[in-house]
């Protein structure tokens, strides 16, 4: 009788330690989490700056780099992660990531279109989502343009950056994709002037100004701001 106490005290002995290991495994996993200014759980790659949020403006502040090499060729990438799979495909070069970009807009409540798939990339649809007026600085401007200011097209049309929001798809595919110059499925925001397809299927050429962006490799900061109007 004596040897069965034994062996169920060393089990009941045993079954606690390890249950005590895997709440120090799980408390170990929760305090590594990331978190924003806001508290908020994000996703961030190593290396990548964080993004400014000012909730009282309702603005996300992303840092980035101007890539010459689009003023002559076309693209239909705005701002991309600099990390990510078309980190070299943009305007701009973002140097925060795309996934804390999303949170940043949800956190000073951004409402994302997610209106978007895959299968509608070549069928002329438009992206849905919060407007965002969207603006750039640099040192030395001393001031804000807007982010339509930095863009010529071959087909001018108003600038109506989405909040597209597409969080699923910018973390399966990690292209980065921070800002589409026409509406996209994956882009977290996109440019709702010009529908799925514009620039790659119909050929609209989208180029960044070399007369109003400074040198290759300057960096920028780029503003996004809830719009008053989201007509």
């Amino acid at each position: 009788m004596n040897k069965k106490i034994i062996i169920m005290l060393c089990l009941l002995s045993s079954f606690m330690l390890s249950s005590c290991g895997n709440k120090q495994a799980s408390s170990s996993v929760s305090s590594a989490e990331l978190t924003n200014s806001m508290g908020s759980v994000i996703l961030r790659d190593e290396g990548a700056e964080p993004v400014v949020i000012d909730i009282e403006k309702k603005e996300v502040i992303i840092p980035a780099e101007v890539n010459a090499k689009y003023f002559n060729s076309p693209t239909r990438h705005g701002i991309v992660f600099d990390r990510g799979a078309n980190g070299d495909k943009s305007v701009l070069r973002g140097l925060s990531d795309e996934r804390e970009f999303y949170q940043a807009l949800i956190d000073i409540g951004a409402v994302a279109g997610n209106n978007l798939t895959m299968e509608d990339m070549k069928l002329e649809k438009t992206v849905d989502g919060q407007k965002l007026d969207v603006f750039v600085t640099w040192d030395g401007l001393g001031k804000e343009i807007p982010f339509s200011d930095i863009i010529r097209s071959d087909e001018e049309r108003p600038m109506d950056i989405r909040f597209g929001g597409n969080f699923e798809a910018a973390k399966a595919k990690r292209t980065g994709c921070i800002l589409c110059l026409d509406s996209c499925a994956v882009g977290i925001t996109s440019d709702a002037a010009y529908e799925t397809g514009a620039v790659e299927v119909k050929k609209i050429g989208r180029y960044g100004r070399e007369d109003v962006l400074p040198p290759d490799g300057t960096r920028v900061s780029v503003i996004f701001r809830i719009a008053e109007n989201n007509n």
